[in-house]
């Protein structure tokens, strides 16, 4: 009995069959599928951007000792009364809504640095606004030749680094600050 039934199925004529999908339908289903994977790549997969250091100290620290390496220099090495001296200028910026070396009341990088009570022979800034992504900043810093010479200056042994987030002239703005020493008790000297 049940050998005569699929028999009767593989019998019946072609227009008792089920029809096939319309060649539009099967198209549309071909395009959802194609979208989702496409959809799904450009989620699950991380953009060029996101494998690169983000804007913090610690990563500007590193392409820019990276850097260093590469000219025959040492290492700068973190110091955190230049560390707080340069988050109170960042800080100075956007509080009074400048961008310069020197604050629209006379206040130089160098005033920074000796209120948190480090003397040094030799010290340098480095300013930027707008930065998201260390290896862009150093590589723009790098094409300066002011900027340049403080990031490959052999007269450094120490760096303090503060980015902060304010508006300047009423815009979002990420405001980098790099302050360059060499603290007299730690002075040596380097070809």
């Amino acid at each position: 009995m049940a050998f005569s039934g699929l028999r009767e199925a593989f019998l019946r004529s072609p227009e008792s069959l089920p029809s096939p999908a319309p060649k539009k339908q099967i198209f549309l289903w071909k395009a959802l599928l194609i979208l989702s994977l496409l959809l799904f790549w450009f989620l699950a997969l991380p953009r060029h951007e996101a494998v690169r250091p983000a804007l913090m100290s610690e990563a500007l620290l590193s392409v820019l000792n990276q850097d260093r390496q590469k000219n025959g220099l040492l290492p700068l090495a973190i110091n955190p009364k230049l560390e707080k001296a340069a988050m109170a200028k960042a800080r100075d910026i956007l509080e009074n809504d400048y961008f310069a070396h020197t604050s629209p009341t006379g206040v130089v990088p160098w005033d920074f640095i000796r209120q948190e009570g480090l003397a040094f022979r030799f010290a340098g800034e480095n300013l930027a606004r707008g930065y998201t992504s260390a290896y862009e900043l150093e590589y723009d810093f790098l094409q300066s030749p002011a900027h340049r010479e403080n990031l490959l200056s052999p007269l450094y042994s120490e760096i303090g680094i503060a980015v902060a987030d304010g508006t300047i002239d009423g815009q979002p703005s990420v405001v980098t600050v790099q302050l360059f020493a060499a603290p007299l008790e730690t002075l040596v000297f380097r070809q």
